[in-house]
């Protein structure tokens, strides 16, 4: 193989600066600015700083340093290993440690949580890599008209198997983030599995809030699948609104933005879109397999139980109260639940699969979004990993 020196170096580069505490996004993008790197080497070295993380106890294991680590990385990435190189792998293999460091290279935490949820064949899957999925802005266009444009514009996609919106792209080195397409607010991007999260919502909802918006992924979503819902969005991140506003106006829709504190009104629905781990977007998000751990999770169960117990009651009665995750793991999800309906018996379960048949119409394909009473998206499909429930206030 033949090894380009100049990107070898910076992406040693990227590997002794890993664990400064910076989001890898960021510290890859401050590393390319500095090298003043074109778009295809950027394209180079952040494949192949992902596919480190991806499998970074093996490659930890058979590089001495960071610049023998990048070499190797690069090989491997290539399919095309030195001689060197193919020893420790054969070495590995005869020991029966090959698949653990390379397949299952997760924190030992992470990787008996996925051990125990799910098969063995799991891992395979959270090393994927995962495609770009969008929402189509259904008041403004189409799926059809926009894929076909998608199509013309050199983007293949085809339909998200479940969602009535969804569109899947194909794996690409061109950006939409500036095509007139999403200037004119005709899609955002948002995976399958969030767009299902927001089919969780009672039709008949009359007005809802998301106390937790974010940037309004959720409440755009909602507020494309069920037009008349009056949507408040708040955040503690006030700062926030600016870009929801923004987002809103781009799609042609009307979210009322308030802080919590200036919320006197109860609501048909509260959906509650989570903070949480991150586990069930650990494809997207390769790095965070290394730093999601017990002390974390027990930081963010106490703050789990304490928004769905506040957000609660602004719910009306006869109201629902929904609370989605990005993560598969008991702890974020079936636990909180069973906490919060085990504290409040006026609180009910809504079985999550009829919920989904309502708004979607058809049974086809729920057993993969489905476990029981709750939406549980499981690997092995092209989507991320959620979870959500729906609680009736009687």
């Amino acid at each position: 193989m033949r090894f380009n020196q100049f990107l070898g170096n910076i992406l040693a580069s990227a590997l002794e600066k890993q664990n400064s505490g910076d989001k890898y996004d960021i510290l890859l993008n401050d590393i390319f600015k500095s090298k003043r790197l074109g778009k295809r080497d950027r394209i180079w070295v952040s494949d192949r700083f992902f596919f480190y993380l991806r499998h970074k106890l093996f490659f930890d294991e058979v590089s001495e340093n960071p610049e023998i680590c990048a070499k190797n990385i690069a090989m491997v990435f290539e399919d095309e290993p030195d001689e060197t190189l193919s020893g420790k792998i054969e070495n590995l293999k005869k020991s029966g440690t090959y698949g653990r460091l390379f397949n299952e290279s997760f924190s030992e935490f992470l990787a008996n949580e996925i051990s125990n949820l799910h098969r063995k064949e799991a891992f395979e899957w959270f090393n994927s890599k995962a495609k770009t999925h969008l929402r189509t802005n259904l008041a403004r266009i189409s799926r059809v008209e926009l894929s076909a444009r998608l199509e013309n514009e050199g983007f293949a996609n085809s339909p998200a198997p479940l969602s009535p919106a969804g569109i899947i792209l194909e794996p690409t080195n061109k950006s939409l983030k500036n095509s007139e397409l999403f200037e004119k607010g005709f899609f955002e991007f948002q995976d399958e599995s969030s767009q299902l999260a927001s089919l969780l919502v009672n039709k008949n909802t009359k007005t809802l809030l998301e106390p937790c918006a974010g940037g309004g992924g959720k409440s755009l979503s909602i507020a494309s699948f069920f037009k008349s819902i009056e949507i408040t969005a708040s955040d503690s991140r006030t700062h926030l609104f600016k870009e929801i506003k923004e987002r809103a106006t781009r799609a042609g829709t009307r979210i009322k933005t308030a802080a919590f504190q200036d919320i006197s009104d109860s609501f048909d629905t509260v959906f509650i879109d989570s903070p949480c781990s991150g586990s069930g977007v650990i494809r997207r998000n390769p790095g965070d397999r290394w730093k999601i751990d017990e002390k974390m999770l027990s930081d963010l169960n106490n703050l789990q139980k304490e928004l769905i117990q506040k957000f609660s009651e602004k719910v009306k009665t006869g109201g629902e109260l929904i609370y989605v995750t990005c993560s598969f793991l008991r702890c974020e999800n079936e636990e909180i639940i069973k906490d919060f309906l085990n504290k409040n018996k006026d609180f009910s379960l809504i079985p999550a699969k009829g919920r989904l048949l309502e708004n979607l119409g058809s049974e086809e394909l729920l057993s993969e979004i489905t476990d029981g009473d709750f939406l549980k998206i499981k690997p092995g499909h092209e989507r991320d990993l959620m979870f959500g429930a729906v609680m009736k206030r009687n």
